[in-house]
């Protein structure tokens, strides 16, 4: 059975890195595990940091920065209530004084040939997703969000929007993933970014 990334880049999946083709091969029976070390975690006015504190309790964003940060990263595939297969992306971040979390799900809905991110635990900003493989590398960006409200789905102004340009590739001369997320809105500008390496891996 394909993973959820080989079903949506179709063809494409052949593109990839080997490495990452093995990386995004996720299932029921082939976990992901990686440990590594953020370079930089930045972004964000003091404002836009102090709106990011009311995102741990969803382990979603955090006011936190620094470099250097230790990195954990688990990528687990179970089913949900009706059976949809989804996989988990559990992120953290080991501060010097607390560790934040960064975590969502994701399925993909056969139908629409689209892939669901759902940000936070409970999740509270849903968003579509765009797959595509550049020189070899995975690229993904959001399409359409909502905001997940009492249970309701409600779509958000494409001026509230957090345009996310998301990087992952593999570096064969040092031997792990690299990582580079930015996340913008048009309005206030960086709202978050990191970017680091990592390998396969957990003590």
């Amino acid at each position: 059975m394909q993973s959820i990334y080989e079903q949506i880049l179709g063809d494409e999946y052949s593109n990839l890195h080997p490495k990452l083709q093995y990386r995004y091969q996720i299932k029921k029976d082939a976990p992901f595990f990686g440990e590594g070390t953020m370079e930089v975690v930045d972004g964000g006015s003091f404002l836009i940091r102090q709106v990011c504190r009311l995102g741990v309790k969803y382990r979603l964003f955090f006011s936190e920065r620094g470099e250097q940060i230790p990195f954990t990263i688990e990528n687990l595939v179970q089913s949900d209530a009706r059976g949809k297969t989804i996989v988990t992306w559990n992120r953290t971040f080991m501060f010097s004084t607390t560790r934040r979390y960064f975590d969502a799900i994701m399925f993909y809905e056969e139908q629409e040939q689209e892939i669901y991110d759902y940000f936070g635990v409970p999740s509270i900003m849903i968003s579509t997703l765009s797959f595509k493989v550049i020189n070899g590398n995975m690229h993904i960006a959001p399409k359409k969000q909502w905001l997940k409200v009492f249970g309701l789905k409600l779509p958000l102004p494409r001026f509230l929007y957090g345009q996310a340009e998301i990087i992952e590739s593999y570096d064969d001369e040092h031997d792990c993933y690299r990582i580079q997320v930015h996340v913008h809105n048009s309005i206030v500008g960086t709202v978050f970014y990191y970017k680091g390496s990592f390998r396969e891996g957990r003590n």
